[in-house]
């Protein structure tokens, strides 16, 4: 699916405009920032996207210093979202930024904490979680964060190496209703609460698919060494533990009884 991600930056959306366009499916709207503000835009743009007729996803730009305030964070984007939650279908994104870094400069380690206080509050309160990141923080910024769905910043006219849920891929995009430049991005994961039809895998299998198994067992406690898209051993071997322990046939192959249990 195609959408874009806004706050109050991009001014006073008219969101029939956007719809209109056939260019946006759906709109990744920030809710606010920090401990204790919420976007001055947020609730036009959510109530404004919904009733277009966009599917709807939330981001909150962290600032925190230590995990604490990265729980008072979440606490703030519950807040704010709550009385929304039946319609947000596109994950709430962890948004931690350079500018993040600026106010409150981070370890590897105390940033990846941050990161994962965050989510594992929103987590514990039915929130489907993700982390938004660019290809620096991937590579050195942040520690493994690879039991969440990516979001990846990268503007260029491919994704690389990487295989995320969603790819912001510009930051210039021209979009009616909008007055300023937006950016743009392209969904390829699930929907939250939308069970979307997944193919049966098994040792050997590739693809976006075994990215997102591997996230869930890897988010259920059942380790795969590294979250890479490649169904190998490893992710054999967890796919069988996650079955025995969920009384399932015990085969190693990921069809429509084990994506029912693993979702």
């Amino acid at each position: 699916m195609k959408g874009i991600d806004v706050s109050y930056h991009n001014g006073v959306i008219d969101w029939n405009k956007v719809r209109q366009s056939g260019m946006v499916d759906f709109a990744i709207i920030r809710a606010g920032y920090g401990k204790s503000t919420m976007d001055k835009q947020y609730i036009n743009n959510i109530c404004g996207a919904h009733t277009a007729g966009l599917k709807i996803g939330i981001y909150w730009f962290i600032y925190a210093t230590n995990t604490e305030e990265a729980i008072t964070n979440a606490k703030m984007c519950e807040k704010c979202i709550e009385m929304y939650k039946d319609i947000i279908t596109m994950k709430v994104w962890a948004d931690w930024e350079y500018d993040s870094d600026k106010r409150n400069p981070q370890t590897k380690d105390s940033r990846t904490a941050i990161v994962k206080a965050f989510c594992g509050y929103l987590e514990s309160k039915g929130y489907d979680v993700g982390v938004y990141a660019n290809p620096d923080y991937i590579e050195g910024k942040f520690g493994d964060l690879s039991q969440y769905p990516l979001w990846l910043a990268k503007y260029s006219s491919d994704k690389g190496k990487y295989q995320p849920f969603m790819w912001q891929y510009s930051s210039l995009g021209k979009v009616p209703g909008i007055s300023t430049n937006v950016d743009m991005n392209i969904y390829y994961g699930n929907l939250h609460g939308v069970e979307k039809q997944r193919t049966t895998l098994k040792l050997g299998s590739r693809g976006t698919d075994v990215t997102y198994l591997q996230q869930r067992l890897t988010a259920k406690g059942y380790g795969v060494g590294t979250v890479d898209g490649i169904f190998g051993v490893k992710t054999l071997e967890a796919v069988k533990a996650f079955q025995a322990e969920n009384e399932l046939t015990i085969d190693g192959i990921v069809g429509s009884k084990t994506w029912s249990k693993l979702n």
